[in-house]
């Protein structure tokens, strides 16, 4: 790509772009920068995996360049591929006249999110039984990374009646099969925390919003993070059914065999 007016470039972005950190020449890499996630929308410090840059053919400024960092949200566990520009200022000195020093201003340009449809279903072992809430999920997920947010509420309500047939609850409405795990024994003999319940009574009543459309109109449609916060909530649950007995179990395994208990 070879632009003529850099400096032109330069203002538009540096007007309308995020900055997004500042490095000196010795600080060429970090693996962290704080900032809000834009998936979740809270304020973490992203994790970088790996960048990959070029150099435009810029022929006022030869130090602009773009990069491609892969990020990671430690708080929501989003990937994402973040696309930026980079420009080498000089520092001034008291006087405002540029040194010798210079730092590498980098501004967002756009976030491009890793569609993993499998992401969602990583706490879900794949197994014949799982097939069907595997599949539910990886939907659910689809509809959401594409903007789907009302088709995505209803996956994921889909996905809870799921679980909850393969937990044995009995009833025929998605309300009376979790109103029976309160008080009775599941299928896979876990204890079902309240935050399960009071998780899957709101992904219930969303996805029935999303279904059956209110008298409402302010509740017809679903923003990106209320689809991402039914996403979330959805995590624990399955965390909670799937990953966390294999956990605790994996652990006092370990202790009673370390410890020679029977």
């Amino acid at each position: 790509m070879e632009l003529f007016n850099s400096e032109e470039f330069e203002k538009y972005v540096r007007t309308n772009y995020k900055l997004l950190f500042t490095l000196s020449p010795e600080q060429n890499y970090q693996t962290e920068f704080g900032g809000k996630c834009d998936a979740c929308q809270k304020d973490a410090f992203l994790k970088i995996h790996d960048r990959a840059y070029n150099t435009p053919k810029f022929r006022q400024n030869p130090a602009t360049q773009f990069t491609i960092f892969f990020i990671q949200c430690p708080s929501c566990s989003r990937l994402s591929f973040l696309h930026t520009v980079s420009f080498m200022t000089y520092k001034q000195d008291e006087d405002g006249d540029e040194t010798d020093d210079h730092v590498y201003e980098y501004y967002q340009l756009y976030r491009i999110p890793v569609i993993e449809e499998t992401y969602s279903a990583k706490h879900i072992p794949n197994t014949k039984e799982n097939k069907t809430l595997i599949e539910t999920v990886s939907e659910a997920s689809f509809c959401l990374a594409n903007g789907k947010y009302t088709s995505a509420t209803i996956m994921f309500r889909r996905a809870i009646q799921v679980i909850a047939k393969q937990l044995g609850a009995k009833g025929k409405t998605l309300f009376n099969q979790l109103e029976w795990l309160k008080n009775n024994e599941n299928n896979l003999k876990i204890d079902l925390t309240d935050v399960f319940h009071d998780n899957a009574k709101i992904i219930k009543d969303i996805g029935n919003q999303g279904a059956h459309p209110d008298d409402d109109v302010d509740l017809h449609s679903f923003t990106h993070e209320q689809a991402n916060g039914v996403h979330d909530l959805f995590l624990h649950m399955t965390y909670e059914v799937f990953m966390k007995p294999a956990k605790m179990k994996a652990l006092q395994e370990e202790l009673k065999k370390e410890r020679k208990l029977k």
